[in-house]
């Protein structure tokens, strides 16, 4: 497969952060530790998809030539890393498939896609047509799996590295005059990072095993985007679970992030306290 043509079709700009969000990270952190990933020739073709589902910029032709046919960029929270796309040598060839294995791999390769779609990362994975599939493109359905894990699990621990960069300095905690709390957290999207404020209805009661306040219901919880970011965010579920013996509260939040008409589905957690006389932090 000529990998540089292909990516010359299909590759887009990626999609930059903000001077304020660079601006922030920058004065939270100073260094970081830049990665490198290496790519096996079927997931080349998965990306192609992935990049193009995530960008619909109506400036991708003009930005095309600027672009390496052999790169594509993610912006992390304080640099950009290029990841490049190169044949994986160490890997042994399948010996010629006949028609029937690869309509076999391939329904294996969806079924894996939607598994791991399910997850809701925030990633949004593909694969190319069928037909659009050259010889040293298929690889077993057992090592396509461990390689799409291995991409949402990179994805997963730059967002963690990136929460834990953004809390350095956490913003206070707000309690409103009808008594809901919020408190802020950070979405990872490829190249982006979005702010979302979560706000619960809590109540807590005094208990005498434990001398102090613990946590006793939650009325409602509710999540919106920052008014000063790009995008919309609209909340589908959440389900929470009383932990620490009902010191915390732990909250796992769905929702779907959209821009330029393309939606991630996401799901993350949050989790909020209260100390021995009820204050919610």
């Amino acid at each position: 497969m000529n990998i540089k043509n292909e990516l010359e079709k299909s590759i887009p700009p990626s999609i930059k952060l903000s001077e304020n969000e660079k601006a922030n990270i920058m004065e939270k952190l100073h260094q970081s530790h830049p990665s490198k990933y290496q790519w096996k020739p079927l997931m080349v073709a998965i990306l192609a998809v992935f990049m193009i589902v995530i960008s619909v910029i109506p400036t991708i032709q003009n930005m095309k030539e600027s672009l390496s046919p052999y790169t594509f960029s993610m912006a992390t929270p304080d640099e950009q890393e290029e990841v490049q796309l190169e044949d994986d040598q160490t890997q042994e060839p399948l010996p010629a498939l006949t028609d029937e294995v690869k309509k076999q791999y391939y329904e294996q390769y969806l079924k894996i896609i939607e598994d791991a779609m399910a997850l809701k990362s925030g990633l949004i994975i593909g694969v190319s047509p069928i037909e659009k599939f050259e010889d040293d493109h298929w690889i077993t359905p057992e090592e396509f799996e461990k390689d799409v894990y291995s991409w949402i699990e990179q994805h997963l621990i730059t967002e963690r590295k990136m929460n834990e960069m953004m809390l350095i300095n956490p913003e206070p905690v707000i309690i409103s005059s009808d008594g809901s709390t919020t408190k802020k957290t950070y979405l990872y999207f490829p190249d982006l990072i979005r702010t979302i404020e979560v706000t619960g209805d809590f109540e807590t009661q005094y208990s005498t095993s434990y001398n102090r306040q613990m946590f006793s219901s939650v009325q409602n919880v509710s999540t919106k985007l920052v008014k000063t970011q790009n995008g919309d965010w609209k909340q589908t579920s959440f389900k929470t679970d009383l932990i620490d013996a009902g010191r915390s509260i732990s909250i796992q939040i769905d929702g779907i992030f959209e821009l330029n008409n393309t939606q991630f589905e996401k799901r993350f957690t949050i989790e909020f306290s209260c100390d021995e006389y009820g204050k919610i932090y």
